[in-house]
């Protein structure tokens, strides 16, 4: 969210073209105020499980609420929404989607690249959720990318459940030598063993 000189309303920066002349304010108080609102909406059903999920210390959501979110809530209903997990990614996948902020990176991708389309959105409004229309099976060898794709902890990697916390690790940046491009990769070590291996940012070879 950001305001600009040729806009009434606060724009969202990715969707806005420039134009000459053009005045762009990314931190003051009214852009502030803004994204602590947005924050605040999405952490109204979000649960408050930071300590045992495994995206802690590595989840936007957390590093969001830390830098633009308030320091207190202002929801006083009775309970949160909560929903049902998934069970069609397989092994690989653990889903919590009580977590999820329905930012539906996960169906873009499945969507786009994989060209599956049993997987969406369903519902609106409170009632919304990500999740299959009918019940099947996602058999799709890209679809592991949403784990490194998802911001919060709805979908995480089901072998490191539980293994270990990010800042506990041992980091070694590598090569994955199993694909043609040779994309960068970091190898998380603990306790002399391999708890999981992640895809690192190069621009030279994996691009964004």
């Amino acid at each position: 969210m950001v305001e600009v000189s040729t806009a009434a309303n606060l724009v969202v920066s990715c969707a806005m073209p420039l134009l000459d002349n053009m005045r762009i304010y990314t931190q003051n108080k009214r852009v502030l105020k803004a994204r602590e609102n947005i924050l605040e909406f999405l952490l109204i059903n979000h649960p408050l499980d930071c300590p045992i999920c495994d995206q802690g210390g590595e989840c936007d959501l957390q590093d969001l609420s830390l830098t633009v979110g308030s320091d207190r809530g202002r929801f006083y209903e009775y309970a949160k929404r909560s929903v049902d997990n998934l069970h069609c990614f397989g092994p690989l996948i653990k889903t919590v989607m009580t977590r999820c902020i329905q930012c539906t990176r996960c169906v873009r991708f499945i969507n786009e690249y994989s060209n599956n389309f049993d997987f969406g959105v369903i519902g609106r409004g409170v009632s919304m959720e990500i999740g299959t229309y009918v019940s099947n099976f996602i058999d799709d060898e890209l679809s592991g990318n949403v784990i490194d794709l998802c911001p919060v902890g709805a979908l995480t990697s089901m072998p490191y459940a539980y293994t270990a916390r990010p800042w506990e690790l041992k980091k070694y940046v590598g090569i994955d030598i199993l694909d043609s491009l040779g994309s960068s990769i970091r190898l998380d070590v603990s306790a002399n063993k391999i708890a999981r291996i992640v895809p690192i940012l190069d621009e030279h070879v994996n691009e964004e």
